[in-house]
């Protein structure tokens, strides 16, 4: 039996590369050789014992955020070859329901997730779910896809942000991901929200004419400061999305503005003032994974609108796993993006 290196976490802050066996290439479905994967927030949490997508307890066998090349097909697939290098969407739904057919696949309560082993050697999974990479984007830039993906679909439902005021609270890879989207939609003025100066400055390095350190700056002050006193007319919350976030969210929201959470708090309540939320008429609205955007945003990426690479701070091999989730866990190591190079392709 053929077998593979797989990531696990098995306990709280434990994580192991182990051998498992090679997934079964079935119909409809590809092998794809992993070359990079990235680790999300949510892996993150689970390494940290605060458990997010499932059930509770370990092991788990994390990763989402991944590029590959097609290293074997199943019968009925015609749409990819072998050695096509791709990225995978981690959301795939049944097909079948009300919610697939209106191209809302991310609400498919029987969809299917492979994000239970996308930091591996290899992955099978529907050749539906599987993109083409443009020619001249990087395996590495590819790894960052999906992460922005979800931030650019939260940008997205704020429709209409040409010429106004945008604000991202969160400089992750989705912070980001979202902020590079208002931008190329148009708002006039984009701000980025953190805590760590070095994300902040990558914020304004990918075109935030504001970037704010809530460190050592007041957001509120300063959005009133740049906005003569109306506030955010788009907030995007992509940091963990606690009763703190979005209430400074609430407070950054211009009347009859729009806040958008994308941000998972890890089971944390949020909480907010209703007076607040009434008295402006804002609207608060949820956002769940990228469904029916990556054909565009693949295109965007081939065409140079998104800076991936810029995203990434550490590329560390897999068999250093445990290594990389210790930096992410580390308060004191400042970290963008850190994705494991799991072959060179």
């Amino acid at each position: 039996m053929a077998l593979m290196k797989q990531v696990a976490i098995t306990d709280k802050r434990q994580v192991m590369v182990e051998e498992v066996p090679m997934p079964a290439v079935t119909r409809g479905n590809v092998l794809l050789k992993i070359c990079y994967s990235g680790i999300c927030g949510t892996d993150l949490m689970n390494y940290r014992g605060d458990f997010v997508w499932g059930r509770s307890g370990y092991p788990k066998y994390p990763g989402h955020e991944l590029s590959g090349i097609v290293e074997a097909v199943g019968e009925g697939v015609d749409t990819l070859k072998v050695g096509d290098r791709v990225v995978p969407e981690c959301t795939i739904g049944c097909g079948v329901c009300g919610w697939c057919k209106s191209g809302n696949y991310s609400l498919c309560q029987n969809r299917l997730k492979y994000s239970n082993g996308g930091l591996a050697e290899r992955v099978a999974l529907p050749a539906k779910a599987v993109h083409i990479l443009p020619e001249g984007t990087s395996l590495l830039a590819g790894a960052l896809i999906e992460p922005v993906a979800v931030g650019c679909n939260a940008a997205l439902k704020a429709e209409n942000v040409f010429g106004r005021s945008a604000g991202v609270i969160g400089g992750g890879t989705i912070g980001l991901g979202a902020l590079m989207t208002l931008n190329l939609l148009g708002a006039a003025k984009t701000f980025l929200f953190d805590l760590v100066e070095e994300r902040v400055a990558l914020g304004r390095k990918l075109g935030a004419t504001h970037g704010i350190n809530g460190a050592m700056d007041d957001p509120v002050a300063a959005v009133s400061d740049h906005t003569s006193g109306k506030g955010l007319d788009v907030v995007v919350v992509a940091s963990a999305g606690t009763a703190k976030t979005v209430g400074l969210a609430l407070e950054l929201v211009a009347a009859q503005g729009v806040v958008i959470i994308v941000g998972l708090s890890g089971g944390q309540l949020s909480s907010f003032d209703a007076d607040d939320l009434c008295d402006k008429e804002a609207t608060i609205i949820g956002s769940h994974s990228s469904p029916g955007i990556w054909e565009q945003l693949v295109a965007c990426v081939g065409a140079g609108r998104y800076d991936l690479e810029a995203l990434v701070s550490h590329v560390i091999p897999l068999d250093k796993a445990a290594e990389a989730f210790a930096l992410l866990d580390d308060p004191k190591q400042p970290t963008q993006k850190v994705v494991l190079e799991v072959s060179k392709g």
